[in-house]
């Protein structure tokens, strides 16, 4: 609910969210490296894809971003 609040005008600005990663993101800022993802669950001690102890560690999958927004968009088309 706040992250709603904090987005209302931010709309406006073309901002969207990453479904992967929930970071805000601009359309023409999106390249193929701006969204760092884990391949796999982090087992308590480290992320088993790649060995990174911390478990904020950055990921080690990188891919553009991918709105939440066209996934809502899709599934209405589909039924």
């Amino acid at each position: 609910m706040v992250k709603m609040k904090n987005r209302r005008g931010k709309l406006d600005l073309g901002l969207k969210m990453c479904k992967n990663c929930s970071k805000e993101f601009l359309e023409t800022d999106n390249f193929n490296w701006s969204c760092k993802t884990h391949k796999s669950e982090y087992g308590g001690e480290m992320w088993w894809c790649c060995g990174k102890k911390e478990v904020n560690a950055a990921g080690c999958k990188t891919a553009k971003h991918e709105c939440k927004e066209d996934d809502e968009d899709e599934e209405g088309v589909k039924k």
